[in-house]
């Protein structure tokens, strides 16, 4: 489930969001007249109905999160960073403002 994620803190101290911008099985490089830009998620294939080939990928926007993200550099970050809960780390809009 997301709510177990884990996520790491950057160089300035504060915790990097999972989404799929930053995901390695994110490929972000379709353009359907949107500003916002979307991508396929290549982690897991969609069957097409047709011919039951599993080579359908789901298109989503770059602020999406799966249980399957993960960063470019998990390993390093594992590493060399601190790690704490992502649903922790969240904060609500009334906080920021």
């Amino acid at each position: 489930m997301v709510e177990n994620l884990a996520t790491y803190i950057n160089k300035n101290g504060y915790p990097i969001i999972r989404r799929c911008f930053n995901c390695k099985h994110w490929k972000g490089d379709i353009q359907l007249g949107t500003e916002k830009p979307l991508g396929y998620c290549k982690v897991e294939a969609l069957y097409f109905a047709f011919t039951l080939q599993p080579t359908v990928y789901p298109i989503t926007k770059d602020f999406y999160l799966c249980k399957n993200h993960e960063f470019e550099n998990e390993e390093k970050l594992k590493e060399n960073s601190v790690m704490v809960s992502l649903k922790e780390s969240l904060k609500k809009k009334s906080d920021i403002i």
